[in-house]
């Protein structure tokens, strides 16, 4: 075969592969992306309980939330709002606890006693900063003012140090 009419032969599909090529890249998935659910636990101002808020679940669609162990479960079922959000709480036993929409893939949110922790964090940070704050407004220590409700004890361990922090500073130490 003649070189001329091989190169003749073979430009056009050359031709029609490079330009075929980048519109296979341009087309896209038929399905669209399945949203994503994300979902925490926090621990409740009520005693024992615990708040579950899980985030982007497809809008309108039934969202259960489950926990605790084999012995004793907590269950919740709730329709996502329109921005794919949905809250519940309620008294959660021990365990972890999960999420998932209707017929879908169960997602981990934590457990209740990683929720327990991160608050007697908060709670300590919060007091810290309040003790620090208070004392050195005037470099001595104030008393924790106890309102009609008990003060959380990590509260008042943070508040503790805060002022003992405030008073060995600098700015205390001065006066």
């Amino acid at each position: 075969m003649n070189r001329r009419i091989r190169l003749a032969a073979l430009a056009p599909l050359v031709v029609s592969s490079l330009a075929l090529g980048p519109a296979a890249l341009l087309t896209g998935s038929a399905e669209a992306a399945a949203p994503s659910l994300v979902c925490s636990v926090k621990k409740s101002a009520t005693a024992g309980k615990y708040d579950v808020s899980v985030t982007g679940a497809t809008p309108g669609v039934s969202v259960t939330v489950t926990g605790g162990t084999p012995q004793n479960q907590f269950a919740s079922t709730a329709l996502a709002d329109d921005n794919g959000d949905m809250t519940t709480s309620g008294f959660i036993p021990v365990g972890r606890v999960k999420a998932g929409e209707e017929g879908g893939t169960m997602v981990n949110c934590g457990t209740v006693k990683q929720a327990e922790q991160q608050d007697a964090q908060a709670q300590y940070s919060a007091g810290f900063q309040k003790g620090m704050a208070e004392t050195r407004a005037g470099c001595a220590k104030k008393p924790l003012a106890q309102g009609f409700a008990q003060v959380d004890p990590n509260f008042e361990k943070g508040y503790n140090a805060g002022a003992q922090a405030a008073l060995n500073s600098k700015a205390c130490q001065g006066q």
